[in-house]
């Protein structure tokens, strides 16, 4: 018998002649019915008699365990998905279209906290060595760096095409989904796993003329990006676009730009609809972002 989780409780129970008895009691969590234990019948009057030896043994299946052996088989069977470094999206290349009436705007470079300094570097570097930004000698357009701190304190480099590439793009026309899409997809699931892309819309590679106007002016150099980055303003509908495609027809599988949502009604329907999503990615060429 699979036991998802225990607790201990205190209870009040009424026996066939309305008579209570308080104690108190664990109480097992399984994925069908909950499960009382032996010591809460025997506060019961009526059922005191009961010898300690009809009690079983149960052997307790824990999430963690679950989840740690499926993260085990997938990361076994999917090891490609799981790699170090960035992928590459086989499907596609995006394309960025620019407004009949656009006209190039070069930002020179913006300082940097000198504490900044090392982290952008080394972020700069595994762009370069990833092929994902390419150094340039001259350019009508350039957009400026920002170091943006994230969540867990490391530094991120993020290029502020808000100082006027966007304005002069046409914009991408996919539609991001809602709530409501995300939550009528998952209906009636009962196991869930999110799965995160490392470095998602960097997956994506760029058209050859759309790579002229990626620039970006460092503290450095100039340099292009030969991938599709984040923070220009067509790239959300384009990411979108290639996960929907990639999710298409799967069952118990929404997603919401880079996080991804698996379901299933039970643990051997979630690990179907798990394998089915993995050779999806597999077949995409997109890399997995372990600890989620």
């Amino acid at each position: 018998m699979a036991v998802q989780g225990r607790f201990n409780a205190k209870f009040n129970i009424f026996d066939a002649r309305h008579r209570s008895t308080t104690g108190s009691g664990r109480c097992y969590v399984t994925e069908k019915t909950d499960l009382l234990g032996l010591d809460w019948l025997i506060a019961i009057l009526q059922y005191r008699h009961l010898p300690k030896e009809l009690s079983c043994r149960m052997t307790t299946t824990c999430l963690n365990q679950t989840r740690e052996e499926s993260v085990a088989q997938l990361c076994h069977k999917y090891a490609s998905v799981f790699e170090e470094g960035l992928g590459s999206c086989t499907k596609t290349k995006a394309k960025l279209f620019l407004k009949p009436e656009s006209r190039p705007v070069y930002i020179k470079k913006r300082p940097l906290p000198y504490a900044s300094q090392p982290a952008i570097d080394a972020e700069i570097d595994r762009l370069v060595n990833g092929g994902v930004l390419s150094s340039i000698d001259y350019s009508q357009r350039a957009a400026p760096i920002v170091a943006v701190k994230k969540a867990n304190g490391t530094i991120r480099m993020c290029a502020d095409f808000s100082t006027g590439l966007n304005d002069a793009l046409m914009l991408h026309q996919h539609p991001l989904p809602t709530a409501e899409d995300v939550f009528n997809k998952l209906n009636g699931g009962q196991l869930y796993t999110q799965i995160n892309f490392a470095d998602a819309y960097l997956h994506i590679e760029l058209d050859d003329s759309t790579k002229e106007i990626l620039t970006v002016n460092t503290h450095r150099r100039l340099y292009r990006y030969n991938r599709l980055p984040f923070g220009v303003k067509s790239a959300p509908g384009i990411l979108q676009e290639v996960i929907d495609s990639m999710i298409s027809g799967l069952n118990g599988v929404a997603a919401y730009l880079d996080d991804i949502i698996v379901t299933g009604r039970s643990t051997d329907e979630h690990r179907r609809n798990l394998e089915a999503l993995f050779d999806r990615i597999h077949n995409y060429g997109f890399r997995v972002r372990l600890p989620k």
